[in-house]
């Protein structure tokens, strides 16, 4: 599933000519066979943005973080979605997908972990073989490289946590889902590369992150349930197997926080 309903791996002969004309904008100087320039990314065409980008049709465009007031309103309609009743995953999902509130999913990547700002990529509904189905896969790049993030969406209600504090069975669901994952990723990774050349820039090569696991920089998140779920011993849980099995639990209002503190930003 692509995040656009154009293709991005493609240019115009508009677009083309345009993002050529802002490169040479760059240039502020030459010296021999150097060339001093200017960095007008931001200024390049949308469609150039993504099409020179690893994964065109996957690609979070930075400067889409600009357009506040867009944002704003997705994000106090996805709070009414959140408190009307007998909300569930699959409202959540279609919300997300149809409305592209895709902003919601990948502001966990900035709000959470310290890669994605030298580029972030978004796969919904992202395939594990014939296997599973992940709602969201976020690729973030940083200095040290490539890093996954594989996102489960539960219910924001129902059995969340028990009185005590103990994870409930929503969430006990998402992180069996997760458990089944890891399984698969540790038999099967080497057949992702397949899927992950589909979408790539047709001159890019597939960094060796994609091709060869290397579970430091696989993480997993599952979120659930609202705040008021949340007890002293469930953050003491979310700390312990977020140290131990790198699966961070979140509840729907941690995604409202992170969502509110992206729009705006220059970075992810």
């Amino acid at each position: 599933m692509n995040l656009y309903e154009r293709d991005y791996s493609k240019l115009t002969k508009e677009e083309e000519l345009a993002w050529q004309n802002i490169k040479n904008e760059e240039i502020v100087s030459d010296f021999g066979n150097m060339q001093i320039r200017k960095n007008l990314f931001h200024q390049y065409p949308k469609a150039a943005r993504h099409f020179s980008s690893y994964f065109p049709n996957h690609y979070l465009d930075i400067v889409e973080l600009r357009e506040t007031e867009s944002l704003i309103t997705k994000l106090n309609e996805f709070f009414e979605l959140l408190n009307s009743d007998k909300v569930n995953e699959q409202q959540i999902l279609k919300f997300i997908n149809h409305k592209h509130g895709y902003f919601l999913v990948y502001s966990i990547l900035k709000q959470y972990f310290r890669f994605g700002h030298h580029g972030a990529y978004l796969f919904p509904e992202f395939q594990l073989g014939n296997s599973y189905k992940v709602d969201y896969l976020i690729v973030g790049l940083s200095s040290g490289g490539w890093e996954f993030v594989f996102v489960e969406l539960e219910s924001p209600t129902g059995k969340i946590t028990r009185q005590n504090g103990e994870i409930g069975e929503v969430f006990q669901k998402g992180l069996r889902q997760i458990e089944d994952w890891d399984v698969w990723l540790d038999a099967n990774y080497q057949s992702l590369k397949e899927t992950f050349n589909k979408h790539k820039h047709i001159e890019k090569a597939l960094p060796d992150e994609f091709i060869n696991m290397d579970k430091s920089r696989l993480h997993f998140v599952v979120v659930a349930g609202r705040r008021d779920d949340f007890k002293e011993k469930t953050y003491r849980i979310r700390r312990k197997k977020l140290d131990s099995e790198k699966t961070l639990i979140l509840h729907y209002d941690n995604i409202i926080d992170s969502a509110r503190n992206i729009i705006g930003s220059s970075t992810y």
